[in-house]
């Protein structure tokens, strides 16, 4: 059994500041709900219920990762830890790129073509 240091821990929760891919993955998920919201109210389909689930469902998944992430990297695992937020930048990546082609942005074909569901 390993027992973690908490001083370690607390380090690793300090230094997620600096993380180049907690940065980026928060400011791709601000920039999914924004596109969300100005998807809903271009297209008029404006629901404040379903708007309270997405936020609430992106909340989870940045507290997740931010949890997760240190333990990640306390025990070795930080190549785990970057795949495993670099999975959720590029679904987030996909989500946005989805919406602003709902909003009537050109999306090139070829891209289209990879992210239709």
């Amino acid at each position: 059994m390993m027992i973690i240091d908490n001083l370690k821990l607390l380090a690793e929760f300090r230094h997620l500041v600096d993380n180049a891919f907690i940065q980026i993955l928060v400011v791709v998920v601000l920039f999914d709900i924004l596109t969300g919201m100005v998807k809903g109210l271009k297209g008029k389909q404006g629901n404040s219920t379903k708007g309270l689930l997405g936020l609430i469902k992106h909340l989870l998944v940045v507290i997740l990762i931010i949890t997760a992430y240190p333990y990640f990297s306390l025990l070795g695992l930080q190549p785990y830890a970057n795949a495993f937020v670099l999975f959720y930048i590029a679904s987030y990546a996909i989500s946005i790129t989805e919406n602003l082609g709902q909003m009537g942005v050109p999306i090139p074909s070829f891209v289209k073509e990879r992210i239709e569901k």
